[in-house]
């Protein structure tokens, strides 16, 4: 297994940081993208078992990197983007993971040209998601307030949780209850404008999956038929926003491929990182956002 190296990056003209997981290797760069209540971390077991140069971002407002301004996902994508130049990436794999995919979504809408491939697990930002309405009501905001921390800190109601909402029946593994417990305080201010923005993402006018985006690389979609947070129905929906895409359905698993079935995720990442290899970056025009930045 390799060993990540973290840095904190400062992205420009403001006072918010994003922190990065980088991994060593070779290959088009994998950039990953975790899902709410997880950090980085949370792929230490798939960006390690790669060879591929591998970095792992904070989403904004977990982990180690600060919330961004608006309770909008391109707002998070414009974060992650500036840090990415830090790191001088100009070309890459993108895997997004539930809210994570949202923002993977909207990050390729912003720099088509950079995103070599993309691989979406569970995206949120396709159509409404029922416990994120659910927890971002008025009331049931103020007891998620309340007891999301005593929840995280607790081994017994972490493990029952994950397996009954997120796993299909698997328990979390020691490292992320681990991670859980120390981010227990810390994530819910966090965790609190995510949801508001995975809310936004169901019922924006805008939506992704109200319309086609102008990206014509390789895409990859991946739910599991037991997922319980981000309803199945919603693959049909990729198909929307990239016409291209490859939509999988894995049957018996649940929302964390990631730890549910992590040798053939493995692959499909490999997968996914050959085909990018095998396509010829295209210039970037000269008004795009990167050459902006570049400049």
């Amino acid at each position: 297994m390799r060993l990540a190296t973290v840095r904190d990056l400062q992205i420009p003209a403001t006072r918010r940081q994003i922190r990065v997981r980088e991994y060593p290797g070779h290959g088009t760069p994998v950039v990953y993208l975790h899902g709410l209540l997880d950090s980085s971390e949370g792929w230490d077991e798939v960006a390690g078992r790669s060879e591929r140069q591998s970095y792992c971002i904070d989403l904004p407002g977990f982990g180690g990197s600060t919330c961004p301004p608006y309770e909008r996902v391109a707002s998070y994508a414009r974060d992650v983007a500036r840090a990415l130049d830090e790191l001088g990436l100009e070309r890459y794999v993108l895997v997004g993971h539930s809210f994570g995919g949202a923002v993977a979504t909207s990050l390729t809408e912003q720099r088509p040209d950079q995103v070599a491939a993309l691989l979406l697990i569970a995206p949120a930002g396709y159509g409404r998601i029922g416990l994120a309405e659910l927890a971002s009501s008025p009331v049931i905001r103020q007891l998620v307030q309340a007891g999301l921390p005593l929840t995280l800190t607790n081994p017994v109601a972490m493990t029952a949780v994950y397996a009954l909402w997120v796993a299909n029946g698997r328990r979390p593994d020691h490292a992320l209850i681990d991670r859980c417990r120390k981010d227990a305080f810390r994530v819910v201010g966090g965790a609190r404008q995510a949801l508001r923005t995975i809310v936004r993402c169901g019922i924006d006018k805008r939506a992704f999956f109200r319309r086609e985006l102008d990206y014509d690389g390789p895409v990859i979609a991946l739910w599991g038929d037991r997922d319980h947070l981000v309803p199945v129905h919603h693959a049909d929906r990729v198909r929307t926003t990239f016409p291209q895409a490859d939509v999988q359905v894995w049957e018996r698993m649940g929302h964390h491929p990631q730890r549910e079935r992590i040798r053939p995720f493995c692959a499909l990442v490999e997968r996914i990182g050959r085909a990018a290899d095998g396509v010829r970056a295209r210039p970037l025009p000269a008004d795009s956002p990167a050459s902006a930045s570049a400049a």
